[in-house]
């Protein structure tokens, strides 16, 4: 089976669930009392362990009382769905072929995504989505409190189904806690007890987008041939906003928005390069902005210094999003606006040195991907292998044309 890319979609083989793991996690929640009582290392685990309900049972016990709850007084049939997504901008964008799979499956149920606050805005620009639910955890942490209170609100909440995109044993803590009767995630970290629809072979797909959708494949004799494109949707409420932004567009355009950083430095093409790419597009009758967090201000500065540009950095990932859906054309590194470019299906040019494009990359068709002319671009201790400025230009120079072209149809 064919994805969007052209890339075969590989299907995680088949195993049958070992005990192992099952005993392993068992063996863990269940002599945590015993640990707590001779040291303090396991205190926040145990604490949540109690505060969940589970004293004068056993961890099986527990679990399984947790879901027949759930089915006793939860209708699958009309309950919410919860989707339980990736903290990182382009990670939620990529979770929105997930949503659209679920949706599909599920009409009239709604869905709620459950996201640090940071990234919940853009949460917003999806249609699907009927809540978004900030959840702010420390990374590599238990954070025992913020998880308990996190599960009392979606028990509250009475949710039928809740998907775990995130691989992590502190991800399946919360909707066991919540008694979330249908809980669907890969069984990694021995997770297996806490899931009640377990997915195999995570390691097994290599794409991120694969490792996302496949939790939403019930049947794989009847799969999609393709995992459906993110999209992302202006919501009303920002309508006014963004027409200021598109009419200051047009007075300029074609707009092409350049984002030079990301979460990661060794990601970040070199800015000298993107100085370049500003430099042309300004020859070719084009207005460059400069998108992305406060943060890469200093990129910013150094692009200004030598090409023609504005300033449009922001801290809001809303503004962020209406300025590219102003915008024509976005070039940048592989990174969370690259995503919601392509989800705006805004013809879009990644640029991946340290990363692998097969792997991260969004699948949305208007996305062209600039890589390193060598086989072994990777990020090694020494050095990173970028590609060279011309092919980002021969790209550039076509995404333009076809702008120009549709400008002067619709003229």
């Amino acid at each position: 089976m064919l994805g969007a890319d052209g890339v075969q979609l590989a299907a995680p083989t088949k195993r049958c669930a070992t005990n192992e793991s099952a005993i392993t996690c068992v063996f863990m929640i269940g002599n945590l009392r015993r640990f707590h009582s001779r040291s303090g290392c396991f205190a926040p685990l145990h604490r949540l362990y109690c505060a969940g309900g589970a004293i004068g049972k056993s961890p099986l016990q527990f679990m399984q009382s947790g879901s027949e709850r759930g089915h006793n007084s939860i209708g699958g049939a009309g309950s919410a769905i919860a989707v339980i997504g990736f903290p990182g901008l382009g990670d939620l964008v990529r979770c929105h072929s997930l949503i659209q799979m679920i949706a599909e499956q599920n009409p009239g149920r709604p869905i709620d995504i459950v996201t640090p606050r940071l990234a919940a805005e853009i949460a917003e620009f999806m249609a699907e989505v009927r809540e978004v639910i900030s959840a702010d955890f420390q990374h590599r942490r238990l954070n025992p409190l913020a998880r308990l209170a996190l599960s009392n609100t979606l028990r509250k909440r009475h949710y039928g189904t809740v998907y775990i995109v995130q691989s992590s044993f502190k991800a399946a803590l919360v909707p066991l806690l919540a008694r979330i009767p249908e809980r669907i995630g890969w069984a990694q970290e021995c997770r297996l007890p806490l899931l009640t629809k377990p997915r195999f072979g995570m390691r097994r797909l290599s794409r991120m987008v694969d490792r996302t959708c496949w939790l939403g494949v019930n049947d794989e004799h009847n799969m999609p041939a393709t995992w459906p494109e993110p999209k992302l949707r202006l919501p009303a409420s920002l309508q006014g906003e963004f027409e200021t932004l598109a009419a200051k567009a047009r007075t300029m355009a074609p707009v092409v928005a350049i984002s030079p950083g990301s979460s990661d430095p060794g990601k970040n093409w070199p800015v000298e390069n993107y100085a370049a790419i500003a430099r042309h597009c300004a020859e070719a009758g084009c207005a460059v902005w400069i998108v992305g967090s406060t943060e890469h201000r200093n990129l910013a500065a150094a692009i200004m210094e030598r090409a023609p540009a504005r300033d449009y950095l922001t801290t809001s990932l809303k503004r962020l999003a209406l300025t590219i859906a102003a915008a024509d054309i976005f070039v940048g590194n592989d990174s969370g606006p690259l995503h919601v470019a392509a989800a705006f299906n805004k013809p879009s040019i990644g640029i991946f040195g340290s990363t692998d494009a097969a792997i991260n990359a969004p699948i949305n068709a208007v996305v062209e991907v600039a890589v390193p002319e060598f086989a072994i671009a990777r990020k090694s201790k020494t050095e990173i292998y970028w590609p060279s400025l011309e092919p980002v230009v021969r790209r550039l120079d076509r995404a333009i044309e076809a702008v120009q072209q549709r400008a002067s149809i619709l003229q």
